[in-house]
This record gives structure tokens, C-alpha cells and sequence, in this order.
């Protein structure tokens, strides 16, 4: 009985302290990394659409049919892009210009950037593989002169998120390809996902 008391009160530090341990172990959680610098690494056309006059009709053209438009689409404008969760803001850094920085919201893993007074979707982030992915659309539309109007109309641009019909007619130049009479009226978009890397 003598050696069993013993034996309890030997015991009874050693189940006390494994106690601490694993109380300790549990509220110490890794903190949440809150700042991302990412580098560029490829890019992917994710679709192109073309439309030609004087029929309007839709082509379905390979990607160098771009090099036609855009000579650089195949590097973005922005070599670096650094994300900030803590204080909502994302930087675009360039080599060749101006950096550009944008508060932003991120639902899911979707991320809009505050621009022209409304909320513009610029891309996915990726937390579990520290990714993020830059979303551009590159729009190009000519509009030959008409019996009614004698200037030739062109419209090149490149915006952040996604082009769609809607987003190209419609909106401005032409209502529907119907409306690409003449030969040389010219509709072609295309987009390219960034990727970057943390």
C-alpha cells in the first residue's frame, strides 16, 4: 500500500503537466499570412471571337490571329502584383510605368478592385496555393464609314475581367453583327488569364 501511494504521487506531476501541454498546443494556431507577393510566371488565351463584315459572321480564328491586334498580349503590363489582406488594397507593379494600387473586395476566392466608381472584377486568388490569377480582356472593334457618316470609327482597349457578346453589342459601335455591312467592319476579343505566383 506504502509503494502504491508512492506511486500516485510520482504519477500525479507528470499527468498534470501533459495536461498544460496540450492546452498550450491547442490555442497557439499558426497566424494567417496577410500579405502575398506574387510573380508573373504564364499566360493562357482563354477564348478569342471575331466577327467580320460585310456579313457580320462570326470566325473562329487561332491564337496568332492575335499578333493582327496586339503585339504584346502574350506579357502582361504588370510583372508583379502585391495583395493585401490586411488593409484591402492591391498593387500592380510594373517595370516600364506608374505602379497601380486599388482597394479591393474579395468574395470567395474572387477579387474586385474599386475602379470608376464601382466594383470591377480583376481576377481569382488562390490562398491554399498563394496564387493569383489576373484576368484581361483585350477589345478591338472598326466600324468602315457609312453613305451617312464619313469617319472611320476604331475602338482598341484592354479591360480587367471578362468579354462577353453583350459587353461588345449593344453597347455602343454596333448593335448586333447584322449591322456590320461593309467590308472591312471588324469586331475581334480575346481573354487571357495571368498567372502569378507567390
Amino acid at each position: 500500500m506504502k509503494y502504491f501511494a508512492l506511486l500516485i504521487l510520482t504519477a500525479l506531476p507528470m499527468i498534470s503537466c501533459s495536461g498544460n501541454e496540450e492546452s498550450t498546443f491547442e490555442n497557439s494556431k499558426p497566424a494567417e499570412k496577410q500579405v502575398y507577393a506574387f510573380d508573373y510566371k504564364n499566360y493562357a488565351v482563354q477564348s478569342i471571337s471575331a466577327y467580320k463584315g460585310p456579313s457580320g459572321k462570326k470566325i473562329n480564328p487561332q491564337e496568332s490571329y492575335l499578333k493582327q491586334y496586339w503585339a504584346t498580349y502574350q506579357e502582361p503590363a504588370w510583372k508583379k502584383i502585391n495583395l493585401d489582406l490586411k488593409n484591402n488594397s492591391l498593387q500592380l507593379v510594373s517595370e516600364a510605368s506608374a505602379d497601380h494600387t486599388y482597394s479591393i473586395k474579395i468574395e470567395k476566392d474572387s477579387v474586385f478592385i474599386n475602379e470608376n466608381s464601382g466594383m470591377s472584377f480583376i481576377g481569382i486568388f488562390n490562398r491554399n496555393e498563394s496564387s493569383f490569377t489576373l484576368k484581361r480582356s483585350f477589345r478591338y472593334i472598326k466600324k468602315m464609314p457609312r453613305e451617312n457618316v464619313n469617319a472611320l470609327m476604331i475602338s482598341q482597349k484592354a479591360v480587367f475581367g471578362s468579354t462577353d457578346d453583350q459587353d461588345i453589342f449593344g453597347n455602343g459601335i454596333f448593335s448586333n453583327p447584322l449591322e456590320m455591312t461593309e467590308t472591312g467592319d471588324d469586331i475581334v476579343w480575346t481573354n487571357v488569364d495571368y498567372y502569378y505566383k507567390n
